[in-house]
């Protein structure tokens, strides 16, 4: 404890404190950031452009408003989810956020301290005396503002004292022995503050104040990017196919960005140094001593620009590759490739070619066929759930569900933005009967996720169906099943078709009498509890409304050929 006696605790509570009101000003500055333009920026990403740059550009924006790029890639996940972007385009925006983070780093590497007391009482008198709401959100972030700068500046003279501390010294001394360990700290520290802006703050005033050195600083930025890949990665945990795939790309990016950081950390050091105010001095002086100290005033500019600089790396040298990486991913079916028609962003639709209604109208009924395939499998799956649980079986019907949602949308969208720019009379009709297809494909989802919530009541309350009643339940599916797979050829139906899911749909008519006899039976014998009752009857209905729905678009189908 002798070297803890140097310096009082007070210095400590600083530090701590310090740190507290940083990561509480920069929360408030991005809220207001946020409520100022995030709502508009949300709308831009929805209708991102193609081009790789400007949607690396468009992260770079979408990083700087939040204040994160954590949070920025979250928000992108989501996008993912909801089938709003590709695979393509968030890996892109992912790389732009990376940039973006800079931004606000460079801004703290300013450090005005004299404006920090003057943003928080004005950003006071904005919040509380102010009605307009545009006003009131720019008082939130000047406060933020001065909250953050005077939280860097306390912690700052916190930790001078605490960095002088020869415990302190041998500590961090032995944990940045090598260079990993300052990457790995910087990892962790960006995770658990759930920030890569707030984790530099952090990092600029433990260097102003002596608590690490240069090069342990710059091994800490180095890895804040694979803190900010972990996050994402935890984002995309529950998410769908295509939201882990980024994720997972995302990691392997910054992971390889990381390795060739620390292979060619002298080339980086050195262009830190002279990229900076008094670069060539500083240059010289670390060429004769590489274990120089900086100068104190100096750290903050420098490790902003160490930053920037490995940012700028990694945008430009995986940005051109891009295009390949996701390819290379679709051919290896990484991360459940297997089933790579899953996501809910539409593969044939593009809505520059609709003014060419012939191709419009091939790429609608590709897409329709596509979340036929995704209707018919979802099913197949539910009835798989009748023979043995699986949770990971319900969580990949949920995601089919999502999915189907997703498509009805957009493809319906496409369909009457089609109908209102071709003027064919063919193509007139036959739209209307696809955007028929489009939502009953959408109830055939609906109901077949109704089958699945029956089945988990059915678990999780452990209710018991007879043996006799398991096995009316088991041969109605299976007919059922046989009039949902004719739906699979999306929209081309034969009359052979309508024919035959007009004669099974009788099968499962008469089936359901029989059933339904047998049951009201045991329910009189006292084999079958009223709640047992009541979820059968409910399973029975859900299965021949599947097989109805089935008809339905078979029949509807026709009117196409």
């Amino acid at each position: 404890m002798s070297g803890f006696a140097s310096f009082p605790l007070v210095y400590l509570a600083e530090t701590l404190g310090g740190i507290g009101l940083f990561i509480l000003g920069m929360q408030t500055m991005s809220e207001g950031l946020q409520y100022l333009a995030g709502n508009r920026f949300r709308s831009l990403l929805e209708r991102i452009a193609r081009n790789r740059v400007s949607a690396a550009f468009l992260g770079t924006c979408l990083a700087s408003l939040l204040q994160s790029g954590s949070s920025a890639s979250i928000l992108i996940v989501s996008f993912v989810n909801a089938g709003l972007i590709s695979i393509y385009q968030a890996l892109a925006i992912l790389l732009g956020t990376c940039l973006g983070a800079t931004v606000f780093v460079q801004f703290i590497a300013f450090q005005p301290s004299i404006f920090a007391l003057l943003a928080i009482f004005a950003g006071m008198l904005f919040r509380f005396l102010c009605k307009r709401r545009a006003l009131v959100h720019s008082g939130e972030l000047l406060l933020g503002c001065g909250l953050l700068f005077l939280g860097l500046r306390i912690m700052e003279a916190g930790i001078v004292p605490v960095g002088q501390s020869a415990i302190i010294r041998s500590i961090t001394e032995y944990v940045f022995a090598w260079k990993i360990t300052a990457v790995l700290c910087g990892a962790l520290l960006t995770f658990l503050v759930h920030s890569p802006s707030a984790a530099m703050g952090i990092v600029i005033a433990f260097s102003a104040g002596g608590m690490v050195s240069f090069a342990d600083a710059v091994g800490m930025i180095i890895g804040s990017n694979l803190g900010v890949a972990l996050l994402t990665m935890l984002a995309a945990v529950g998410g769908t196919v295509a939201a882990r795939r980024v994720a997972v790309l995302n990691l392997l990016i910054n992971f390889v960005a990381v390795l060739f950081a620390l292979a060619l950390f002298p080339l980086l050091i050195k262009s830190v140094a002279l990229l900076s105010p008094g670069g060539a001095d500083l240059s010289e002086l670390l060429k004769q001593r590489p274990g120089a100290v900086p100068p104190r005033d100096l750290m903050p500019r420098l490790i902003a620009n160490a930053y920037t600089i490995f940012s700028l790396f990694i945008v430009c040298f995986f940005l051109p590759f891009i295009g390949l990486i996701t390819r290379s991913v679709d051919a290896a079916r990484v991360w459940g490739g297997a089933r790579p028609d899953l996501s809910p962003r539409p593969q044939f639709l593009d809505t520059r070619i609709i003014n060419t209604p012939t191709i419009a109208m091939l790429q609608a009924r590709s897409e329709i066929v596509r979340m036929a395939d995704i209707a018919c499998s979802m099913y197949d799956d539910a009835v798989q759930l009748l023979y043995r649980f699986d949770v990971k079986l319900v969580r990949l019907i949920q995601e089919k569900e999502d999915a189907l949602d997703s498509l009805q949308k957009q493809i319906s969208n496409f369909l009457i933005l089609l109908s209102r720019r071709s003027n064919d009379v063919e193509h007139s009709l036959r739209i209307p009967v696809l955007l028929h297809i489009v939502n009953e494909l959408e109830h055939l989802g609906d109901v077949s996720w109704q089958v699945v919530s029956i089945i988990q009541r059915k678990k999780y309350e452990k209710i018991v169906f007879s043996n006799h009643a398991m096995a009316d339940l088991k041969r109605l599916a299976a007919l059922v099943g046989e009039v949902v797979a004719i739906i699979q050829s999306g929209d081309r139906y034969t009359s052979e078709d309508q024919e035959k899911t007009a004669d099974l749909h009788t099968l499962v008519l008469v089936q359901q009498e029989t059933i339904l006899g047998g049951h009201v039976a045991r329910m009189k014998g006292g084999q079958c509890s009223v709640e047992a009752g009541l979820l059968f009857n409910d399973m029975v209905a859900a299965l021949v409304r599947l097989s109805s729905l089935s008809c339905f678009i078979v029949k509807t189908g026709r009117e196409l050929e």
